[in-house]
Formats: C-alpha cells, structure tokens, sequence
C-alpha cells in the first residue's frame, strides 16, 4: 500500500480511531486511512464517460466480486484513489480502493439494529443510560472497529470498539438552551 497515500487519507477525519494499547496501534494504522477517507469530499463523481474512464478496472471487478448485491452504485475519483458508495441490504457503505484499484477498506453505517449483538452489549452494559443512534463500522484487512454514536437527556458520545477494548473517543454536552 502506497505510504503517501495512506498519510494523506489519514490527515482528513477529526474523528480518527486512536487506541488505549500497544497492540491496537498496529490496529491503528491499519485502519485511520479509511476513516480518513470517509471525510473527504466526494467532488469528482465518475458519472460522465471521462470520469469513468478513469476509474482502474482492477477496483471495478473487484467491486463487482465482492458486492453482488450492491444498489444504487456512485464511483468517485479521490486523492490517491477510488470510491464507491452504494447500498447494500439497507446499509450505507464506501468502499476504497488506492491508484492501482487495489482494495484498501470499507466503511459501513447503519442502525443499532444491525450492530452485532456482543458489540451491542458491550457498549449498554456500561452506558447503559444511553440510546445508539449511529454505528460506523470500519474494515480494513482482517481489521474491524466500530464508532458507535449513544446518546441521553444530557450527552452525545463517540464510543469506539477495537479488538475488544472499548473507549470514549468523544464526549458531548447537549445544549438546553430555548432557540429565540
């Protein structure tokens, strides 16, 4: 995998997966450039003959391959790669690939409804005053993490789940304040 191309993905996200261990940081740098990615702007859609002229056929076919299923397919040219956003069994997913049309990642977003039940139960039995409204679940290799976003009356949360080890990666009050 191209270095440069993994520190630029990584430079993107504010919201980039740290860990609370040494044997995560491997994990971690593994896994930040897809996230990175995920916040770059998708301004070059491959919608026009050019743009998808330009798209390596390597990511097409792997694309093809790997999601049979997948509905409502946008390619996107991005620095240092490709890609795509589509939906598949009701799940928001990115899929990226480097300049070559190698895979690097994929990120998926759904509801709670869809987080496995383990990670689903991490996270209640220690907040378990809190609501998931928002799951990111990130893949890059063998390598999943999840960004799990839980809420109450009083607080938003950022909760990350990486090889077991759960942490806060962001806390938020929620303001009360009447609008005027």
């Amino acid at each position: 995998m191209n270095r440069q191309f993994l520190r630029r993905f990584s430079a993107v996200i504010a919201g980039t997966i740290l860990f609370v261990n040494a044997n995560a940081q491997m994990s971690k740098s593994m896994v930040d450039p897809i996230l990175s990615a995920s916040k770059q702007n998708d301004s070059s859609p491959a919608r026009n003959k050019d743009n998808i002229n330009n798209i390596k056929t390597n990511a097409i076919r792997d694309f093809s391959k790997s999601f049979k299923n997948a509905q409502n397919v946008s390619w996107f040219v991005i620095k240092d790669g490709f890609s795509v956003k589509f939906s598949e069994d009701g799940v928001a997913t990115k899929s990226y690939y480097d300049e070559k049309g190698r895979w690097v990642g994929i990120i998926r977003t759904y509801s709670q409804n869809k987080l496995p039940e383990d990670i689903r139960k991490q996270v209640r039995s220690t907040y378990y005053d809190y609501s998931i409204y928002n799951v990111n679940e990130v893949t890059v290799g063998n390598i999943k993490a999840y960004l799990i976003g839980i809420e109450n009356d009083d607080n938003m949360k950022i909760v990350r789940i990486v090889d077991g080890e759960m942490d806060t990666y962001q806390d938020l009050k929620k303001d009360h304040t009447p609008a005027s």
